[in-house]
């Protein structure tokens, strides 16, 4: 073996496997190239006949296209011209059916002015009458107005009211109570007119049944009184309003005592009542939540409006010297004042701010600041609100129905005190009749101060 190892001594055996090993890598090598080679041949003529079928396709789809649109549009032509043909008949239709509704409205027309012409005269005969009969009966009236001592009042009475509405216009604006004032002024001046106009006609020498055969022949004596009918039927709507809006009126001051003055630090008890140097007063023109009424923000949301009243009120009085004027007292006989710090009008910072509601009235001087809060949502007006009124009433029947004998208002005796709580005061359910200690229950404030008890401090 040693033998056989020398005789080969020159051939070397890892070249030639080194050689072999990259002949067989070159041999791969040149195997995948051709493949390579021969798909990408394969791909451009898969390509080739791709191409070729797309155009071929497109070519197919646009001759498609183009006979369609061919087609469509004979289809089109044809469907305009039947279209055409068929509005123009329907058309014709439509005039020969308007010239038939004409002609028959035509004669519904004359038929119904012929009937409304001979109810207007038969209607125009009854007024007539029926004027004639009520201006002989306005005669003593129109007599009465005619008289010295009294139409000169009446007119001053008139004139002031429309001045009175003019200088409102100005000041405040348009609105319903320069309404009221303008029809009480052009009323009064209305009556004094015809009254003065009837002074010459003689009433009883008229005969308007017979000379009227339309309304234009009633006559101005006629149209006269039917102006009196409607003024007098204006004066009783007119006072059934300031009748019903009287007790909002706020109270005039004393014609003979100039309103007094008081002047000093103020401590808020309420949204609309001041205690100022050892005097209460009520802020005229406005009217603050209860204490303890709760307002509603949104649909569930609910927040103490009274309480926030109280709060706002403390703010614009804190370490302020407050000047005060009585302007006189309420049905309650609250005294009412007007209250200012420095030239600051307070009940019209809190109603401008949404914290208290303005009084109703002709007179009342805050309207239009609320119904500015009002527009911008503030305080109160945020959501849904009850004026105290209509929140004591509320409290009021709710207490009264469970109340014994319906008397809702609670006497209750305290540190030796005779106080009487109203249903809307806060702590009113708290408040528990003891009859022993002699408490009892009363049916209106009346009778408990005529029974020698007083209002409790929250009420």
């Amino acid at each position: 073996m040693f033998g056989w190892f020398k005789r080969n001594k020159g051939f070397e055996w890892h070249d030639y496997v080194r050689t072999t090993i990259l002949l067989r890598r070159q041999k791969r090598r040149e195997r995948l190239a051709e493949a390579g080679h021969a798909a990408a041949r394969g791909v451009k003529d898969v390509g080739r006949r791709g191409a070729a079928a797309s155009i071929e396709g497109v070519q197919g789809l646009g001759r498609g296209a183009v006979a369609a649109g061919q087609q469509g549009a004979a289809m089109s032509v044809a469907g305009v011209r039947a279209a055409r043909e068929k509005v123009r008949t329907g058309l014709a239709h439509l005039w020969t059916g308007l010239g038939v509704v004409g002609r028959s409205f035509g004669r519904g027309s004359a038929w119904l002015w012929g009937r409304t012409r001979a109810g207007s005269i038969r209607l125009g005969h009854m007024l007539a009458a029926g004027l004639a009969a009520s201006a002989k009966r306005l005669e003593p009236m129109f007599a009465m107005l005619r008289q010295p001592h009294i139409r000169a009042p009446l007119a001053i009475v008139g004139f002031a009211a429309i001045f009175g509405a003019v200088a409102r216009i100005v000041a405040k604006g348009f609105d319903l109570d320069v309404v009221i004032a303008m029809l009480i002024g052009l009323v009064i001046l209305g009556l004094l007119f015809m009254a003065r106009l009837s002074g010459g006609v003689g009433w009883s020498g008229l005969e308007l049944r017979n000379r009227a055969s339309n309304f234009t022949s009633i006559g101005p004596a006629a149209i006269g009184t039917a102006g009196v009918v409607a003024a007098l039927v204006l004066v009783a709507g007119a006072g059934w309003f300031l009748w019903q809006n009287a007790p909002a009126l706020p109270a005039f001051p004393s014609l003979t005592v100039a309103p007094s003055k008081i002047e000093g630090r103020g401590a808020a008890i309420s949204g609309d009542t001041l205690r100022i140097a050892g005097a209460t007063l009520h802020l005229d023109g406005i009217e603050a939540p209860v204490p303890g009424q709760r307002c509603m923000r949104g649909k569930s949301r609910r927040w103490n409006c009274g309480a926030s009243a109280t709060a706002a009120l403390s703010r614009l009085v804190r370490r302020a010297k407050v000047s005060c004027e009585i302007t006189g007292s309420d049905d309650n006989d609250r005294q009412l004042g007007d209250c200012r710090v420095g030239d600051k009008d307070i009940a019209a910072q809190l109603v401008r701010g949404g914290h208290v509601f303005a009084t109703a009235g002709f007179f009342a001087p805050y309207t239009d600041l609320e119904e500015q809060a009002r527009k911008e949502k503030l305080g109160i007006w945020r959501g849904q609100v009850v004026r105290p009124s209509d929140y004591r009433a509320q409290k009021w029947e709710e207490a009264k129905r469970a109340a014994p004998n319906g008397c809702p208002i609670k006497g209750n005796v305290s540190g030796g005190r005779r106080v009487y709580v109203l249903p809307w005061a806060r702590g009113y359910k708290r408040v528990k009749i003891t009859r022993r200690r002699g408490e009892r229950w009363f049916c209106s404030e009346t009778e408990a101060q005529a029974a020698g008890w007083k209002p409790a401090g929250s009420s």
